[in-house]
This record gives structure tokens, C-alpha cells and sequence, in this order.
């Protein structure tokens, strides 16, 4: 932290707060966002930063009802941009942190390790369908904690899952091609075959705890997904995509082309029990509702009791149905409840979006603490929150409806959480004509901004103090300061931290920290 001035702080908490807004509003015009009225990808950009941000079409949205989280996860593309892991306040969906060097973004969530905090993701290359690359762990001033990938395997850890565990572990799953027999399914003596796996390791060590590969413990023919063909870089016979450990140390696995969510043995591999699918386990007592799932996504159970599982539905794998106006094999968020005594299975919840859509990929279920439940619609570009009795509290667009089948937004997987961050880089300041554009990547406890200009870098007064509201602040500026530099203030007043000092007169940035 440079030294402060305290003159200047005491004429800052002297000043009123103006409220100024740079960030442009959400919209609420559907049928011109829906018309590409704002083109097919609605974004803001800014003055004091390089970034895109999504510019979403507000639904529906009952501020009152929706949970406390303070920010919302999510890693969508943007023009120009690289997809990336990307925050949102959850107050106005206002940009907080991104960062398109990462390469990826995918599950970008909030995890513990060890009882601290960090922001996780997937950064790699992506390829059709899956990808290799590795987990990221970021502390909450964004410097890397760990970037894990997998040990012993042809390719790295793949974009679709990447899970901290209660015992100090991370589960990253797999992706690689193998040469078998396919003949069961149509196919050569010898073809190529696109097998999955997953790894548990240590975080700190980087030990391998556990390694696990499908097609020692399926057989091709449980397969559901599309008839066999030659395909390049193999044949997607599993495609998994989400593992969890339990607290007994086995492993809830969701395998998309099998239709199936399966518990698989933590010491041997082998199959516990599994829904769905052509091995079903379990009786269904919903008529035919708790186990009909396809094509899903992000299963997950819901506590430790581990009798209840939510997963995303996607009901299709190829696009059969319009959307918006959904009208055969559409997507719901289900939860379902397990008796294992008994091997029943009963539906307790589906949740289908208000304006009925078909996400043939991708999708997320975030049960959140109250009950209520968050979904990304995967390719669908948009995110519902409904309430735990399945009313609609928010539903945001981040893209028209019929860009979906394109690959829509994506909306991968959308989280809520409270996330304090804290950034070890200074705020960026701007200067455009006659205004100073103001905003700090990443930073979620800046209150308001001071703006300081004068005649020199080094002899400069306050000559604003601003709320901060979104991510850029603009701040009117006064004709006769030559330079101008702002300070970040909490909520308790406290300078956070200083930007670039600013010429005015070109608008260049002429220095860093410059303070006497």
C-alpha cells in the first residue's frame, strides 16, 4: 500500500457521495434483443479496461426474492475476447473480474482448500466436445495457487469438471483416444475410440490419489448416444462430465451418452449402483420422470445425507425443437430422491425455463443454500434462478434465443456465491474528453473513488469524490487540472489503493504510483 496523505483523506470523508454511473443498463426490450436489435452478441466495453462483458436482457427479476450470494460465476465468450473466467455483482450484473489470458474459463466457481477460499476454473485448449488442459486455483488476489493436471494420461485435465474435495483433493476428468474393438457397436476390430477418466490428486503434493478409466468398468453397448462412426480423434461413446466424491470416498459420476448418473467404487472402480439408463438400478416410482433423463449434465448430490441428486436434463443431444417455444424433448433442471434400502427412485422437483427451450449441450444446476436453484442453460444463452417451490425469481438472456443453436452464449455452468476480492494490481484510470473513467479489475470492496488532479503528478488535490457504481465510474473532471489520479476507497473510508496518474492534455498514462 503506498503512504497516504492524511490531508487528504480527512477533505475525502468531509465530501459527499455522487452517485455516477459509466456502465451501460441491462436491457428490457425483448423483442428488439431477441431481433438481434443489439446485435447477436450484446456486450459492453470501457474506457479504463481492455474487457468485454456480456449486456444481458433482464426477464424477469424480483431482487427480493432471489438469494444473498454477492457475486455470480460464469465464463461466457464475448466479441474479441477469449471466453473467460468471469464475476458479476449480483446486485446489477455488472462486471467485477475477468481475465481472457487464461485461455478457458470453464466451471468457474468458488472452492475451499484447506478452509480458504479460491477461485477455480479450467484453462486449456478446447477441442470438439472436450478439451485438455488443467484446474486453476486462484486466491482472492488472483495470484495462482495451484495449476493441476492429470499424471499418466495421454491428454490433460479436461474442460468440463474440475472439483476440490473436503480431504485435500482435486478430481479432474479425461478425455483421450484409444484403439479397441469395437465390433459390439458397429465398428472395426481395432478402432478409435474416444475413452474417458478421471484423476484424483493431492493439491499440495500433486500425489496421485486415484485414476479411473470407463471402458474398464462399461461396456461399449450401454451406450446411448449416436450410432457408431469413424470419427477423428474417436468415437464419443461416454462423454462424462461431472465427478464429486462422497464422504465414504467413492465417486458420483454423470455420463451424458450412457444417460446416466452412476456411484462408483472409491478402492476398486467398480460400479456401486447408477440411474438411469440401460443398467438402471433403481425402480421408479414417478412414473418413469426420476430416471428419463438424457443427455444430462452436472450431477451432483445435494448434501452429506447423499439421497437426493440435482442434475441438468438436457433431454436431447442434437436439436429437435425450437427455441424459445420448446415443443418436444425439452430441457428441465430436475432433483430427484433415492431410498436406497428399497432401490426406488422418486422425482421431487423439475424446473423447465418460463419460455420453454431445448439446450441439446452444456447446462448447470447450482442448488443454492436457501433452496433456491441457479441454472445455466448451456447452450441456451441464458440463466433462470427459481425459487425452492419452482416460481421464477430471475431470468436473464445473455445472447437471442435463436443464436442456441449456433451454441448460444454459453452458459456452461452458472454459480452464486459471496466472493471477496481482493487484486494485487491497481485500479486502471482513463481520460476522455473532459472525464475520468475509472475501475479496478477484480476488486469487490471498493465503495466510492477520489479523484485527485492539479498542475503536476506531484502536486495534486482532491477535486471529486464519487459512489462507485458498476464497473467503470465516470468522473466529471475540471478544465484546469493537467493531471488527474484516483484512489479507491472502502466502505469505512480507507484508501484501498491508487491508479496511473493521468495527462490530461493527451490522456496518456505518465506513471504508476506517483505519490509524494
Amino acid at each position: 500500500m503506498p503512504p497516504v496523505r492524511f490531508s487528504s483523506l480527512l477533505v475525502a470523508a468531509a465530501c459527499a457521495c455522487v452517485p455516477v454511473l459509466a456502465d451501460l443498463p441491462p436491457i428490457t426490450d425483448a423483442v428488439g434483443y431477441n431481433s438481434w436489435a443489439y446485435g447477436d452478441r450484446p456486450n459492453q466495453t470501457y474506457y479504463s479496461s481492455s474487457l468485454v462483458s456480456p449486456r444481458f436482457l433482464i426477464n424477469v427479476w424480483d431482487k427480493n426474492a432471489t438469494t444473498a450470494g454477492s457475486h455470480i460465476f460464469m465464463a461466457p465468450a464475448n466479441p474479441g475476447q477469449k471466453a473467460s473466467p468471469m464475476i458479476l455483482s449480483s446486485k446489477d450484473l455488472s462486471l467485477v473480474y475477468a481475465d481472457p489470458n487464461w485461455n478457458g474459463g470453464t466451471d468457474t466457481r468458488m472452492q475451499f482448500h484447506d478452509g480458504d477460499p479460491y477461485l477455480t476454473f479450467w484453462s486449456g485448449f478446447d477441442q470438439k466436445g472436450h478439451g485438455t488442459g488443467g484446474g486453476v486455483m486462484l486466491d482472492p488476489n488472483y495470484r495462482m495457487f495451484k495449476n493441476l493436471t492429470t499424471t499418466g494420461l495421454v491428454t490433460g485435465a479436461d474442460s468440463h469438471d474440475f472439483t476440490v474435495t473436503s480431504d485435500g483433493g482435486a478430481i479432474m476428468n479425461n478425455y483421450h483416444e484409444i484403439y479397441t474393438d469395437l465390433t459390439s457397436i458397429g465398428g472395426p476390430v481395432n478402432g478409435s475410440l474416444l475413452d474417458c477418466a478421471f484423476q484424483e490428486v493431492d493439491v499440495d503434493t500433486g500425489e496421485i490419489r486415484f485414476t479411473w478409466k470407463a471402458t474398464d468398468h462399461f461396456n461399449l453397448t450401454e451406450s446411448l448416444a449416436d450410432s457408431y462412426s469413424d470419427t477423428a480423434g474417436g468415437f464419443d461413446w461416454f462423454h462424462m462430465n461431472a465427478i464429486s466424491k462422497t464422504a465414504a470416498g467413492n465417486y458420483l459420476i454423470s455420463i451424458r451418452h450412457l444417460r446416466t448418473v452412476a456411484l462408483i467404487n472409491g478402492t476398486d472402480g467398480s460400479r456401486i449402483w447408477q440411474v438411469g439408463g440401460v443398467n438402471n438400478s433403481f425402480k421408479d416410482l414417478s412414473d418413469g420422470k426420476a430416471t428419463n433423463f438424457a443427455f444430462q449434465h452436472d450431477a451432483r448430490f445435494t448434501d452429506d445425507t447423499e439421497s437426493q441428486i440435482t442434475l441438468f436434463d438436457n433431454h436431447a443431444m442434437h436439436v429437435t425443437s425450437p427455441t424459445a417455444g420448446c415443443t418436444q424433448d425439452c430441457t428441465r433442471a430436475v432433483r430427484i430422491a433415492l431410498d436406497f434400502d428399497a432401490m426406488e427412485v422418486k422425482l421431487v422437483s423439475e424446473f423447465y425455463h418460463p419460455q420453454s427451450v431445448q439446450a441439446w449441450a452444456q447446462g448447470g444446476y447450482h442448488l443454492l443454500p436457501n433452496g433456491n436453484a441457479l441454472i445455466g442453460w448451456g447452450v441456451v444463452p441464458a440463466m433462470t434462478e427459481f425459487d425452492a417451490a419452482g416460481n421464477v425469481v430471475m431470468d436473464v438472456q445473455i445472447r437471442p434465443w435463436n443464436t442456441t443453436e449456433g451454441g448460444g452464449g454459453p452458459l456452461y455452468r452458472v454459480y452464486k456465491f459471496d466472493w471477496v476480492g481482493q487484486p494485487l494490481w491497481q485500479p486502471s484510470c482513463a481520460y476522455v474528453d473532459g472525464t475520468a473513467y475509472v475501475s479496478w479489475n477484480g476488486a469487490t470492496e471498493v465503495a466510492s473513488w477520489v479523484l485527485y488532479g492539479g498542475s503536476s503528478p506531484l502536486s495534486m488535490d482532491q477535486v471529486a469524490k464519487v459512489s462507485k457504481a458498476g464497473f467503470e465510474t465516470a468522473i466529471p473532471t475540471p478544465d484546469n487540472v493537467a493531471f488527474i489520479r484516483a484512489d479507491a476507497l472502502d466502505a469505512n473510508g480507507n484508501v484501498l489503493s491508487s491508479s496511473n496518474v493521468v495527462d490530461t492534455s493527451s490522456g496518456d498514462s505518465v506513471g504508476s504510483l506517483i505519490r509524494p
